[in-house]
């Protein structure tokens, strides 16, 4: 006879204590593994070599962790890292920014990735020493030297050699910079494309990001004529943009940006001194000025000149030089020449990338030219356009704003030129759908 016997415990209270006694049993090799996170394999040479000892055996896994990391770091250093995130944190009287550089995008989402970024930015303001300075900057080299914010007895290179180990890509501590308020002074912050839900202590984490450090000017000093008083605000923000490396903390003569740039690979932009690295462009940029030149091209005008894509504007004292979407002469471009300093039209193309760029900066500066008659924007996206045009006699600019099925007029100085908005979104429209059949 087969007999099938079921063992029940009968007290609840020595069941608990029997499972309490199980997990109290638990082996060093799962202990430690789940504490330090490592691989089984070296949990369990770590235990082996220190006799099940947990504390050494810890200690030995984090040495050989950042030893590995810095091998591995060495080795990729050459790799270029293009990816990345800023990371930003606000205090009531101190802010700082940073710039952490990677290969993929895929590991600027990795969780140990931005944990890095979170460091970082908090370490920097923990070890900023010059807080009487109203912004201090960073470069690459002081950045890896600061202590880290968790571990003070290692280097922000020491934790960043250990991301390198477990990501596996490249990474470059680019950049960073912490603003300093004075008590009638407030800071306020702007992270676009927000990866996070800044928890990690507060710091927000995205593809861009800004900083402005503003006041209330004393009402008193600015009464109007008629008795009233104004108050305005000035602004201080750091670029959005690029700036070079070696041009972070002083400006640059403008010879010496001249003579750089006709031998670099990048693209750089002039402002007053600073040199900024010209935003990437998106491929319907290209497309559509190929349109509009092609346009141009097709009307025939007397005395029309399509300026090259090298040929740079320069704006009168400050000295500002930008890279034009695309710049209309009523002079031929001379043999080697790089800068235009008397441009009739400029037509830029207003993308997410770009619109803040071009609207808020470039547009101002644009229309300092004497020269200049017309700045047309248009928005692919939108399939729309705006104008702006200076009236000659006051030399006051008006906009205009004009829909896909609109023509916009060229100024009367080129023969009654015009571009017809149908024409361009159409055929960028068919182009794209013809690449993408093949």
């Amino acid at each position: 006879m087969l007999v099938w016997r079921r063992f029940i415990h009968t007290s609840v209270p020595r069941y608990l204590a029997q499972s309490a006694a199980a997990s109290n049993s638990a082996s060093p090799l799962s202990i430690l593994r789940k504490k330090t996170g490592y691989s089984l394999s070296h949990c369990r040479t770590a235990l082996q070599q220190f006799n099940d000892n947990l504390e050494q055996a810890e200690a030995w896994l984090h040495q050989r962790a950042q030893a590995e990391g810095w091998s591995r770091a060495t080795k990729l250093q050459s790799r270029a890292a293009s990816q990345g995130l800023i990371g930003i944190i606000t205090n009531t009287d101190t802010a700082a920014m940073v710039e952490i550089n990677c290969e993929t995008d895929f590991v600027a989402k990795n969780e140990k990735f931005q944990q890095l970024v979170s460091q970082v930015a908090n370490s920097l303001l923990l070890n900023q020493q010059e807080k009487t300075k109203d912004k201090v900057f960073f470069d690459k080299d002081t950045l890896s030297t600061l202590p880290s914010v968790d571990d003070r007895s290692k280097t922000l290179a020491d934790i960043t050699a250990l991301c390198v180990g477990t990501v596996g890509e490249n990474v470059v501590l680019r950049r960073g910079i912490v603003f300093n308020t004075k008590p009638n002074q407030l800071l306020s912050s702007y992270c676009h494309g927000q990866v996070n839900t800044a928890s990690s202590n507060l710091c927000r984490m995205g593809k861009y990001g800004a900083l402005v450090k503003y006041s209330q000017i004393d009402s008193s000093n600015n009464a109007s004529d008629d008795g009233t008083s104004s108050s305005s605000v000035s602004t201080r923000s750091y670029p959005l943009r690029t700036i070079c490396q070696d041009n972070i903390e002083k400006p640059i003569e403008l010879s010496t940006y001249l003579d750089n740039e006709d031998e670099a690979t990048l693209l750089h932009e002039y402002l007053n001194g600073y040199i900024y690295a010209l935003p990437s462009r998106e491929s319907v940029h290209d497309l559509l000025l190929k349109n509009i030149g092609t346009q141009i091209e097709q009307q025939q005008l007397k005395d029309v000149h399509i300026l090259p894509m090298d040929i740079r504007i320069q704006t009168p004292d400050p000295v500002y030089i930008y890279y034009p979407g695309l710049c209309l002469s009523n002079q031929a471009p001379k043999t080697d020449q790089a800068i235009t300093r008397e441009p009739i039209v400029i037509i830029e193309i207003i993308t997410p990338t770009t619109e803040r760029l071009i609207l808020h900066e470039k547009s101002i500066n644009y229309q300092r030219i004497p020269s200049l008659e017309e700045i047309i924007y248009i928005w692919p996206n939108l399939k729309i356009a705006h104008v702006d045009f200076r009236d000659k006699q006051s030399s006051k600019w008006t906009r205009k704003y004009y829909s896909h099925q609109d023509k916009i007029p060229l100024p009367s100085s080129f023969n009654n030129g015009e571009l017809v908005l149908s024409d361009i979104f159409d055929s960028m429209v068919s182009f794209k759908f013809h690449i993408y059949i093949m």
